[in-house]
């Protein structure tokens, strides 16, 4: 009787099992809704950056743009049964080609924060943070973010990494030791200035820091771990939130299937998955 009782168990589980997974196939299955005007052209313009690693970069060996954002982006496309056109650009140039009409959405790494919401919605696919970081000679003697109050500290001014490092010295520095914070042109300009010692430090994504670790010729490294949680989001138009709608459906079904987390695991940020994909959490 004991041993009937558990095949019995056994099959109900089995069976309830196989009906969870059909339920899930057919979420997985199920199209998803466009707006009319990318049902009629079937295409989308997405802007890209083209010099951040692991997000997006161009292959030096092919030429083409890859990268984690790159990847997802493609798959969301296809999810969406839309023809992928990405339009490289510079960050500042992002919101006004939004606004423009001239790209459908911001595919690039973009911070989710409050102050966007005015005139964006996003739909938040991975966690971040800054993290400091300095070359490996200066990183044996500042082991501690503790150890940059006073110093020169630096961020491309048109990231909020600029805002977060001012609040992090009144945060965390004597008020006669705040540190000397300068904004730069970008990050390459950020690194050339540590290299010539003009910055002792500078903030980056968390994401950079594995990257960079595993590249032979890397001459940075991170000082402690990250002094403050974001979230990066596909950023849109208040006015485009059908389109947004339709990409965070997609999303869920890449998750739901397994092929968000393959692409995480390839590019090494599963320290920033989100268990749910989410509509403007992001927080200042």
């Amino acid at each position: 009787m004991q041993k009937f009782r558990l095949m019995t168990g056994l099959a109900i589980g089995a069976l309830i099992a196989g009906l969870t997974f059909q339920a899930s196939s057919a979420l997985a299955k199920e199209p998803i809704k466009l707006p009319q005007q990318f049902e009629s052209r079937k295409s989308w313009n997405v802007g890209m950056e083209t010099n951040s690693p692991p997000m997006e970069y161009e292959d030096i060996k092919s030429g083409k743009l890859t990268g984690f954002n790159v990847e997802l982006v493609e798959a969301i496309s296809a999810k969406l049964g839309l023809e992928l056109k990405l339009q490289t650009m510079d960050v500042p140039s992002m919101s006004p080609a939004l606004d423009s009409g001239r790209i459908d959405m911001i595919g690039s790494h973009f911070n989710d924060i409050p102050g966007r919401h005015r005139k964006l919605t996003f739909v938040d696919y991975l966690a971040t943070g800054p993290v400091f970081y300095t070359t490996k000679e200066n990183a044996a003697i500042y082991k501690e973010p503790a150890q940059l109050c006073g110093k020169a500290l630096g961020a491309p001014e048109h990231t909020t990494y600029f805002r977060l490092i001012k609040e992090w010295g009144e945060k965390n520095c004597p008020a006669d030791s705040q540190p000397v914070i300068l904004g730069t042109k970008g990050l390459p300009d950020t690194q050339l200035q540590i290299r010539q010692g003009r910055l002792i430090a500078g903030a980056i994504g968390a994401e950079k820091i594995n990257y960079w670790a595993e590249d032979p010729k890397n001459i940075f490294a991170a000082i402690g771990k990250p002094f403050y949680k974001q979230l990066y989001g596909f950023a849109f138009t208040r006015e485009n939130a059908e389109l947004r709608d339709a990409v965070k459906a997609a999303l869920d079904q890449l998750a739901s299937e397994g092929e968000y987390k393959r692409i995480i695991e390839k590019y090494k940020l599963s320290e920033q998955m989100l268990p749910e994909i989410t509509i403007d959490k992001g927080e200042d």
